[in-house]
């Protein structure tokens, strides 16, 4: 869930985050009427600068939160950067696979005994 600050939410919660956070990233463990708690996985700053975390517990009052966006995995983009990595990689091994054979003239001498 990425939960955006409004400017107070930024002021207040700067002690514990950092100053001028935008947002915070992380999963909802507690959902109450008055304050969301997180356990924190990123923080985005207001000059674009991020902060990861491990799993931290903030907790949010709701005044101090402008909106909240649930995030997911799109399925089609998945899908389509699957297909993607498997075309390429199959594209890369018709690039280098050669063909096992080696080119006439190449090699040891024949015969002699070196002398």
């Amino acid at each position: 869930m990425q939960l955006m600050l409004t400017d107070s939410g930024s002021l207040v919660l700067s002690r514990q985050i950092g100053p001028s956070a935008q947002s915070v990233l992380g999963r909802v463990t507690t959902d109450s009427g008055n304050a969301v708690v997180v356990s924190l996985a990123s923080v985005t700053f207001r000059d674009g600068r991020d902060m990861s975390y491990t799993g931290e517990h903030l907790s949010v009052a709701r005044p101090l939160i402008a909106s909240m966006e649930e995030r997911r995995f799109s399925r089609a983009r998945t899908l389509l950067f699957g297909g993607a990595t498997i075309v390429a990689l199959a594209a890369a091994r018709q690039a280098f696979q050669g063909t096992g054979a080696s080119s006439p003239g190449s090699g040891l001498p024949s015969g002699g005994s070196g002398k």
